[in-house]
């Protein structure tokens, strides 16, 4: 009888704590977001069923001067009430740096030190930690033009206004929270129509795929270029995650519009340091 009233008391606990941890995060996310009238922006985002609770997967769309937009996708490690804490830290973090208007590696390099400073507050002592990884992309409508700096994360993918779906080689740093390698920002040229993905990678990896594997079911999901927006980012998080992924899963998409400036979509060069 003991055990039982014990088990059902641990039970309860974990089903609060669960819920607790779910509530904060989607008190920290954004409640809608918005591209401007140049660039249309959807988001979805799906909680990890495991006994460990929702991690710190998170989203955000920033209006910056002379109509450019950032938009930024992070994740961080672990799952429960400390990793969405720390999630909505950095949420934080990226929008104050934001307001900063640095170029996407300076950004990085100090979310970088942000982490680093948060480690050495949990723990008590200095030394780095490896605590999520990020993706942080300026878009410019005036030039059509998308820098993006990367610190351990999946790249984005780009469906082009005639179909097909690309990967950019873009430079990828290292986990935030290493303070080891200098960030590096590259720009990804965007034709009209084209459709930019954000995402973590609970969308591309789980128990039964690698990452490859992954990869390629996103281009499959993607490469629907017909579709509404929000239809679309329905789908594919419907189709890649299902309704119980066994990681947190967050996908954001975002359409150009606007006068075409000339340029192919999903064409990385190095942008200036």
């Amino acid at each position: 009888m003991a055990r039982a009233a014990l088990s059902l008391d641990n039970a309860r606990r974990y089903t609060h704590e669960r819920a607790t941890a779910l509530a904060l995060q989607r008190g920290l996310l954004p409640r809608a977001v918005s591209g401007g009238p140049d660039l249309e922006v959807v988001s979805r985002s799906r909680p990890a069923d495991l006994e460990d609770g929702v991690g710190g997967d998170w989203y955000d769309v920033i209006p910056l001067n002379g109509g450019r937009v950032a938009l930024v996708v992070g994740d961080v490690t672990g799952h429960g009430i400390n990793a969405a804490a720390t999630m909505g830290r950095l949420r934080t973090a990226v929008r104050t740096l934001a307001d900063l208007d640095l170029p996407p590696h300076r950004l990085m390099a100090h979310l970088d030190q942000a982490v680093i400073r948060l480690a050495e507050e949990e723990i008590g002592t200095p030394g780095p930690s490896a605590g999520a990884t990020c993706l942080y992309a300026v878009y410019d409508p005036a030039t059509r033009r998308c820098t993006v700096a990367r610190a351990g994360h999946p790249p984005p993918a780009i469906l082009r206004p005639g179909g097909g779906v690309t990967f950019p080689g873009l430079p990828n740093g290292t986990p935030l929270g290493l303070g080891v390698l200098p960030y590096r920002s590259a720009e990804v040229e965007l034709a009209e129509g084209s459709t930019i993905a954000l995402y973590t990678d609970g969308l591309i990896e789980d128990r039964q795929h690698d990452i490859d594997t992954g990869i390629e079911r996103l281009r499959a999901a993607l490469d629907h270029p017909g579709r509404a927006l929000d239809v679309l980012c329905s789908e594919v998080l419907d189709t890649l995650a299902g309704p119980a992924p066994s990681d947190d899963v967050t996908l954001l998409l975002a359409r150009t519009s606007g006068p075409e400036p000339g340029g192919a979509a999903g064409t990385g060069r190095p942008a200036q340091r």
